[in-house]
């Protein structure tokens, strides 16, 4: 195997601080000299391999260590769990032969998942080991800003420090004398969030799964009705661009959003998974920085829907495809009972540029015959007793959001301007409050694509927000329960409901096509 270090280029902090990021290509060429001849292109990965040579990884899991003096205090009597995570260096074989360098926690990529239980709180001890800093955000997570991961200078982790991360882990509601149980996230995951440099930070590795569980969720698999531990397969697809020596290739200057040509599965380059006749959970994550995926099973079976994003669905619905914008999740049965021998997970959607996707979304399996990302290699046969989840079964109670709870109506625009992106006209800036929300209410958000072409994935930190309108109609019913990021197509309208029970202080909305991100598409917003 070749052992190769990771590639070195300017990070968009560097590029913030040379005022390159607004002035665009102009100051760029005066800073840094000529554009590189890759600049309106990146080149393919040289590097040819076989798919399906190596088998699906399964991610490590973050084991407890002893008690540590901390700073954490949690209202409840529950004893917490404490973790020790070092953010540092490692070796990952993504493509088969090839060692490449990352970057990522307890040096592994992805990182080691979490597995946290509700009424626990959890005390995250995160290292700082590597060049650059970090600051660790819970894509699903309920937590109190100082343990957000927000992108804020005084959150951040320099090289060499740590910080604490306080994860309460209670019923959602609970600060206000009622708790709301329904409200559990499920599947949530961790990444890094540091200011202007997310993009390279978790290019190159720094994402895992946090994966909840409480009492709902295990009355579902006592019952058997879920699929049991061995069978519940957290599932990252991302995309990776390699150089020739197999070193992670990115390019900082691509403010679309940055592409890979290599597809990776809990980073692996289309790995095969061996599995039983019988239901598999599969938390599926799009973990990637820009690229959408729009997933089908080969045998044309559907898709048995359980969740959204971090929770689960009232009831469980049948998709036959499966459309992930960026940190979106789907949380899905995949039944193998009756399968072929052989069956791939492929994704049909044409995506050329960060701007978006193109071809016909309408009718995409005629245009395409599909990518394979994961060949299923089904053996056996039929089990019994296999897990008795079917559509229509009950999951997770819903109580919505009324509208007599709306005490004010917002509108947020994302728009492309001089050189980068905007929310409402302006760059997001730390120290101005774009939003004060009072603690206790509920409100209206009205999230706009401001259009040009673009995509962008709105992710509202804190709070689960309910869609109550796409377009002036109802949303899709995968998406009319809760959700923590909403895909907007170039004019597209998302009409949302939040309410802010607890947790003052500062939180941040933004786009999650990680590039827009790091080019400002963000606004701070403040519970008081």
């Amino acid at each position: 195997m070749r052992h190769i270090k990771a590639s070195t280029r300017l990070s968009r902090r560097d590029l913030w601080r040379f005022g390159i990021g607004i002035a665009g290509a102009a100051a760029l060429g005066k800073v840094v000299g000529p554009r590189p001849a890759w600049a309106d292109g990146p080149p393919p990965t040289p590097i040819r391999f076989t798919p399906f040579t190596r088998e699906l990884p399964m991610p490590a899991t973050h084991q407890p260590v002893a008690p540590f003096a901390t700073n954490c205090k949690f209202t409840t009597k529950a004893i917490p769990r404490f973790y020790v995570v070092h953010m540092k260096k490692g070796i990952a074989e993504i493509i088969p032969g090839v060692e490449t360098e990352i970057w990522g926690y307890n040096g592994q990529y992805p990182g080691p998942s979490f597995h946290s239980t509700f009424g626990t709180p959890d005390v995250v001890r995160q290292i700082n080991d590597l060049d650059v800093e970090t600051s660790i955000h819970l894509h699903s997570g309920h937590n109190p800003s100082a343990s957000d991961g927000l992108p804020f200078q005084d959150l951040l982790i320099p090289p060499g420090g740590f910080r604490d991360y306080c994860y309460p882990n209670q019923p959602v509601g609970f600060s206000t004398g009622e708790p709301d149980p329904n409200d559990n996230a499920t599947t949530g995951w961790y990444h890094d969030h540091a200011t202007d440099i997310t993009g390279p930070n978790v290019y190159h590795g720094l994402a895992g799964f946090f994966l909840f569980t409480d009492d709902l969720e295990q009355r579902l698999l006592a019952s058997n009705t879920l699929p049991a531990a061995p069978f519940d397969v957290p599932l990252v697809l991302q995309d990776r661009r390699f150089n020739a020596d197999g070193s992670l290739f990115y390019n900082p200057f691509e403010h679309d959003g940055f592409l890979g040509d290599v597809f990776a599965a809990n980073g692996k380059a289309q790995p095969f998974f061996r599995v039983q006749r019988r239901k598999y959970r599969f938390r599926i994550l799009n973990g990637a920085n820009a690229r959408m995926w729009f997933l089908r099973l080969s045998n044309d079976t559907p898709f048995l829907r359980l969740g959204t994003d971090g929770w689960l669905l009232p009831a469980a619905i049948a998709q036959n495809r499966i459309f992930l914008g960026m940190a979106e999740r789907a949380d899905v049965v995949i039944d193998f009972r009756n399968a072929p021998d052989t069956v791939f997970l492929e994704n049909i959607l044409v995506q050329d540029s960060g701007r978006g996707p193109g071809g016909d979304l309408q009718n995409p399996d005629t245009v395409v015959p599909g990518t394979p990302l994961v060949k299923f290699i089904v053996q056996g046969a039929p089990v019994a007793n296999d897990a008795t989840v079917t559509v229509g079964t009950l999951l997770r109670p819903n109580t919505p959001i009324a509208a007599n709870e709306i005490v004010a109506t917002r509108q947020f625009e994302f728009v492309r301007s001089e050189g980068a992106w905007q929310v409402n006209g302006l760059f997001f800036d730390e120290n101005r409050v774009d939003a004060r929300v009072r603690q206790g209410t509920a409100e209206r958000w009205i999230l706009k694509n401001g259009g040009g072409g673009w995509w962008h994935p709105i992710h509202l930190h804190l709070e689960a927000h309910q869609v109550q309108r796409f377009n002036g109609a109802p949303p899709a019913p995968q998406n009319a329960f809760k959700k923590d990021t909403t895909l907007l197509g170039p004019g597209d309208e998302a009409e949302v409901f939040m309410r802010f029970r607890d947790f003052p202080t500062r939180f941040v909305a933004h786009c999650h096509n990680i590039e827009h991100e790091d080019m400002r598409m963000m606004f701070r917003w403040d519970v008081v």
